[in-house]
């Protein structure tokens, strides 16, 4: 059995990696469930969230809210922020982590089937997150998890470890890919505007022909440390995080993978030591 923590240049351990992805997943819902629970008009949001060209939901979705549910969007986005705000804390804090991150994760996806505008570059950073949602479910809530306080660490199985990093390396590269071939109009989003879409289309094809996944994933880190911080001085703080709230979590995906990576699905994935059977 493969020891993930014997992968030469690993800096830390998975435990520790997992709790960087739960904690940031949840600072992402904590963050959207705050706007959403505390709107500052609660009308203009939910117009602009059924907004046909640019909102979030879709005019079927929202016939099922006013029709079936009988309450307006403005009280449904109500109560989603106060979902999304205890889901999240509820990840932050680790309990009953792996449940709940599949929880988290059906919610990105169902955030991308609500949608009203098919393929619309913002539902590739939904599934992305997704797909790092997942990661945690499958590996484990890593440390600091109240639902395993007192509790022996869990030891982690290689091949488990193999699957976890290639499904954050593959959620990685679907967004980037994604915003590198729709770049204009609705499809313009932070990951396609802060640089040119051809370097964003270069990350996500060497990311996923495994080549050099590591450095390409810490370039990706550089990038989003820079774009993160000056759009919160262009934007404000909490407009800022808001904004940037998605690009937060792909963040992390990121740093996890060039700490904790690589993985032996890629095509170019290089020489393996220092493994234990």
């Amino acid at each position: 059995m493969s020891n993930p923590v014997d992968r030469p240049g690993a800096l830390l351990d998975p435990g520790q990696l997992m709790l960087i992805l739960r904690v940031a997943l949840g600072a992402v819902f904590v963050m959207g469930g705050v706007k959403l629970a505390f709107p500052s008009d609660a009308q203009a949001l939910a117009a602009s969230y059924v907004d046909p060209a640019t909102g979030w939901i879709s005019p079927f979705f929202h016939q099922q809210i006013t029709d079936r549910l009988g309450i307006s969007v403005a009280s449904f986005l109500r109560i989603q922020g106060w979902v999304e705000i205890v889901l999240g804390c509820v990840l932050i804090l680790g309990v009953k982590a792996r449940l709940f991150a599949v929880i988290a994760g059906l919610l990105f996806w169902s955030f991308a089937v609500a949608n009203p505008v098919a393929g619309e570059i913002r539902l590739s950073r939904d599934l992305a997150l997704g797909g790092l949602c997942i990661a945690v479910a499958l590996a484990g809530p890593g440390r600091w998890a109240l639902s395993q306080w007192g509790q022996a660490s869990a030891p982690w199985i290689g091949e488990r470890w193999e699957i976890t990093m290639m499904l954050v390396r593959f959620s990685l590269t679907f967004t980037l890919l994604a915003s590198g071939l729709f770049s204009d109009g609705i499809m313009g989003n932070h990951l396609n505007s802060s640089v040119p879409p051809a370097l964003t289309l270069v990350a996500g094809a060497l990311l996923a022909l495994g080549a050099r996944p590591r450095w390409v994933a810490a370039a990706v880190v550089v990038w989003l440390v820079i774009l993160i911080p000056n759009t919160l001085i262009g934007s404000g703080l909490l407009a800022g995080l808001d904004s940037t709230k998605r690009e937060i979590g792909l963040l992390a995906g990121a740093l996890v993978y060039t700490l904790g990576g690589p993985d032996r699905g890629g095509v170019f994935p290089g020489p393996r030591r220092g493994r234990t059977q």
